[in-house]
């Protein structure tokens, strides 16, 4: 949606800059100081300076300006790694290293963020409500591991569009403004921006990943996805249900062979359905091995569903799936 919308991030951006705060927003020009300065390649505090001013944008309206010593400590800090990101040099840990020194010594990453969109807008921009909510992001309790997936989400999504990573976070940050806090400024155009929004397939797809991964989080497996799922989709929930039990034979098979016996059924696993070869190496009772072959049918169904393959996956098949996990893993 943004091709058909470039002025999201620059005409409009600043209009709707102008009705939020009362003002217009400079920010081309301080990028443009930024660069002309060689910030990057030489950083000293007269940039964060002019970053933390209220010349070019109502930065203190919203965020505190950190003190002289602060911010001529965090210079020296980053500048050398600054530098290499910049340069995208591949010094390993560069822009993690850049993160966490910046988080560790200002701890607002909200302002980390700030400095790192001004120096480098091609790559870093903003991290602030507005534009989360716009693609459903959740901070965690990481600073550095938040920072990190914030870019790369905005990233990703300015990627699709050719667009610098500073102007994407713009643009969704103009759609929220106009939705949610000047929503009678050109009720046409919101209506119309909105509803491209919400159509749009990699904003979707950006929403979705962080919704479930906010779900999920990082201790739910398979197995108990399956049990959330089987009622809203079944045959999504069945897939994830007979990759936890694929995942058990493999654990148990590693446990009884050597190395060598491991790598062929690694190997042969690219050549078809390896469930079946996992469970004669392990040994498992006859009775069962049946009862997983159906449902691996059923499972092949799910995944590949055709006019010639059309059965439906129930909720008993889910439940004969997550039943058949507690018993080949007793």
């Amino acid at each position: 949606m943004f091709n058909k919308y470039p002025e999201l991030s620059s005409k409009l951006f600043n209009k709707v800059y102008i009705e939020c705060y009362g003002r217009q927003a400079f920010h081309s020009d301080l990028e443009s100081y930024l660069k002309r300065t060689k910030a990057c390649i030489n950083l000293t505090p007269k940039h964060l300076q002019k970053i933390f001013s209220d010349e070019s944008w109502n930065y203190s309206r919203t965020w505190g300006v950190p003190n002289d010593e602060q911010i001529s400590d965090l210079v020296k800090k980053i500048k050398d790694d600054l530098k290499f990101v910049y340069k995208n040099n591949n010094v390993k840990d560069a822009e993690r290293n850049l993160i966490k020194n910046m988080v560790g010594m200002i701890k607002n990453i909200e302002i980390v963020s700030i400095i790192l969109a001004f120096l480098i807008p091609e790559k870093y921009c903003i991290i602030a409500p507005p534009p989360e909510h716009m693609i459903g992001f959740r901070r965690s309790s990481d600073k550095v591991e938040t920072l990190l997936s914030y870019f790369d989400d905005i990233q990703k999504l300015s990627g699709q569009f050719k667009m610098g990573v500073f102007d994407m976070e713009k643009s969704l940050w103009t759609i929220h403004q106009l939705r949610y806090k000047i929503p009678e400024y050109d009720k046409k155009l919101t209506d119309e921006l909105w509803s491209e929004y919400l159509n749009d397939v990699h904003i979707l797809h950006l929403r979705v990943k962080n919704l479930l991964n906010e779900l999920w989080g990082e201790n739910i497996n398979d197995d108990l996805k399956s049990k959330i799922l089987k009622e809203k989709d079944p045959g999504l929930a069945l897939i994830l249900a007979m990759r936890y039990l694929e995942r058990n034979m493999w654990n148990q098979v590693s446990k009884k062979v050597q190395q060598s016996r491991l790598d062929e059924l690694v190997q042969s696993a690219k050549k078809g359905n390896i469930l079946a070869k996992l469970m004669e190496v392990a040994d498992t009772d006859p009775h069962l091995r049946k009862k997983v072959d159906q449902i691996w049918r059923k499972r092949n169904t799910a995944m590949h569903p055709s006019k010639e393959n059309s059965d439906d996956i129930s909720v008993q098949d889910v439940e004969e799936a997550i039943e058949l996990n507690k018993l080949i893993g007793m």
